[in-house]
């Protein structure tokens, strides 16, 4: 008895208990592993559009960045070549001894601005040193023709900070006090030429430009204005091609802002 019951015992259970766990830690196992493999992948492959997402937009802001840069560097090339030229035009006026011819051609290089180019400050200089060469030597026509053009110049250039301001102020003074000294036709003024040379010079140095304080308003303005109503239309469109405004508050509301500053800045500068 004792020998049937463990030879019965042996082959019944042991390899019945160990083909039964074998088998379920095998069925058990096998799926985990191969949805653990799958989330995996899965998760690889969601990350690799994103990543390739953010470079195409990186290479497109770059490529914008350059374009405008090489826009810039135009511009500037052909401001400073321009000025280059109207410079070397004045000095062979000068060798000629054309006063005239030097001063406009002169007048038309500080007019071709660019912050810090050399050829604008040659051509102040040269402005400056005509006038009070003219002057001296009694050539209130010359010395007027200089003068405005300094003052010209620097008009014309201003933006959020009026080039050369001394030299148009220097300009200022000059043109008055040579415009009250020029004789003036019988019965028209009477008063006295300091009178006439105050009453210029007053008039001169009037500021009539735009306050910068409303023209940033007016950039920002429509820079609100644009911005606001493409931020509007991106979130008002769904991709089924409905609209929805409701999405796109945020963007109508900083569009109407942006009209708002851009009229109230267009009736105040």
């Amino acid at each position: 008895m004792t020998s049937g019951s463990t030879s019965g015992g042996t082959p019944g259970g042991t390899p019945g208990s160990t083909s039964n766990s074998t088998s379920g830690g095998a069925s058990g196992g096998a799926p985990g592993g191969e949805a653990g493999g799958g989330n995996a992948g899965k998760t690889g492959t969601a990350r690799e559009p994103r990543s390739e997402r953010r470079f195409q937009h990186l290479v497109r802001v770059l490529r914008a960045v350059l374009g405008v840069g090489a826009l810039i560097a135009a511009v500037t090339g052909w401001v400073m070549l321009s000025g280059e030229r109207e410079i070397a035009a004045s000095s062979e006026a000068l060798r000629r001894g054309d006063a005239y011819e030097a001063a406009v051609h002169a007048r038309r290089a500080a007019g071709w601005y660019a912050p810090g180019a050399p050829h604008v400050r040659v051509a102040y200089e040269r402005l400056i040193a005509l006038a009070t060469a003219a002057e001296g030597l009694g050539n209130a026509e010359i010395a007027l023709l200089a003068w405005r053009g300094v003052r010209t110049a620097s008009l014309e250039t201003r933006w959020l900070v009026t080039p050369h301001a001394a030299d148009l102020a220097r300009a200022n003074t000059a043109i008055a006090r040579l415009s009250a000294a020029q004789p003036r036709p019988p019965g028209t003024r009477t008063e006295p030429a300091s009178v006439v040379e105050r009453e210029q010079l007053a008039a001169l140095s009037r500021n009539e430009a735009p306050r910068t304080a409303w023209v940033a308003v007016l950039v920002a303005g429509f820079l609100g204005w644009v911005g606001g109503a493409v931020w509007a239309l991106r979130k008002a469109a769904r991709p089924d091609g409905s609209v929805s405004w409701s999405n796109a508050r945020a963007g109508v509301l900083l569009c109407a802002v942006g009209v708002a500053a851009w009229l109230v800045a267009i009736w105040q500068a």
